[in-house]
């Protein structure tokens, strides 16, 4: 039986605060590897007219409509290219219009815009910004510390504050994080809303199914976990990578009432394990242990390691010492 697959936010609203923040600081890099300019056309290739780098330089087209000019180390500057504009005083301004790929504009540190087809920013300093991609919107309070993202079409939204929580809803479905350490460590998340059927079960008179884990560190250790999902519910501490059956202690139960299973142990003290057909495994600590099968009518008892072992099925019951029989008599099985 396998966990079900959940889905995941949007890549785009996962981009959205670094795209936001980066979106301030590039022109600025940009300004000391200006690319050569594209010309429309060949008769707008231009020619040097002052050349006086790094302290002023232009060039200009034959027909007067492409140009450009540098001054300054390249800090001012204007590039004209058909409808495409350049501009800029760096470090307090710098803007870009071209009608394929929309108009940047940006006054540091007190505004920043950007229209494209594809996405809307505005930002007021880092105290309050508003970024729009396709129907989602996120607002930005004091970046990066606070935000609140929205869809305008569908049941969607998510909010958090750095480091403390994480906060998403989607339909019915609810994913809280809580002490998050950029993802490297978390102290506490919880799901609920997600679907109640199993993979090969129904809700069994769920409404949704849940999941809980605490403690995780880099995805190496699991301090807790708790899933009542599908056709089980489970209790786990002490989990490695990511893997349930690496727990130190794990209780695993069918809470289908026509295909029961437990697995369960506590390691290395103890384990239960018996699956639906009644074929069953248990084990406490070194001395004593057995095995069940209904099918082979037949159970075996063990005790300090195996070295003593007992069998009884219907017929009769033998007794072992180091894996050699040593007693047979008449079964005692009722």
């Amino acid at each position: 039986m396998r966990r079900m697959d959940l889905p995941s936010p949007t890549a785009a609203s996962r981009r959205h605060g670094a795209r936001a923040c980066l979106a301030l600081l590039l022109p600025l890099l940009a300004a000391a590897c200006i690319a050569p300019p594209r010309q429309d056309a060949p008769e707008k290739v231009r020619h040097d007219d002052v050349f006086l780098p790094p302290f002023y330089s232009s060039d200009v087209s034959a027909d007067g409509t492409s140009w450009s000019w540098d001054a300054a180390l390249w800090l001012l500057g204007q590039d004209v290219e058909g409808e495409r504009r350049h501009a800029r005083a760096l470090p307090l301004y710098w803007h870009d219009s071209d009608p394929l790929f929309g108009e940047r504009e940006l006054w540091f540190p007190f505004y920043y815009r950007k229209d494209s087809p594809a996405e809307r920013t505005r930002w007021y300093s880092l105290f309050y910004g508003r970024h729009q991609e396709g129907e989602v919107v996120t607002d930005y309070v004091l970046f990066p510390l606070y935000y609140d993202q929205r869809s305008e079409t569908v049941d969607y939204r998510r909010t958090g504050f750095f480091l403390l929580w994480d906060w998403r809803a989607e339909g019915p479905r609810r994913d809280v994080t809580l002490v998050s350490l950029l993802g490297l460590a978390t102290l506490v998340q919880w799901q609920s809303g997600l679907p109640p059927d199993g993979e090969t079960v129904g809700a069994l008179g769920r409404e949704h199914s849940r999941r809980v884990k605490g403690g995780d560190v880099l995805g190496i250790v699991t301090l807790f976990g708790y899933d009542d999902v599908g056709d089980r519910r489970e209790l786990r501490f002490g989990t490695l990578f990511s893997n349930e059956p690496w727990s130190l202690f794990r209780s695993w139960r069918s809470r289908d009432p026509d295909n029961p299973f437990v697995s369960e142990w506590l390691f290395p003290l103890y384990m239960n394990r018996y699956d639906e057909g009644g074929d069953g495994f248990h084990y406490v600590g070194p001395l004593w242990g057995g095995y069940a099968s209904p099918d082979e009518e037949s159970e075996t008892d063990w005790w300090a390691l195996g070295l003593v072992s007992r069998n009884r099925s219907p017929v009769e019951t033998t007794w072992r010492i180091a894996g050699i029989p040593v007693s047979r008599s008449p079964s005692d099985r009722p």
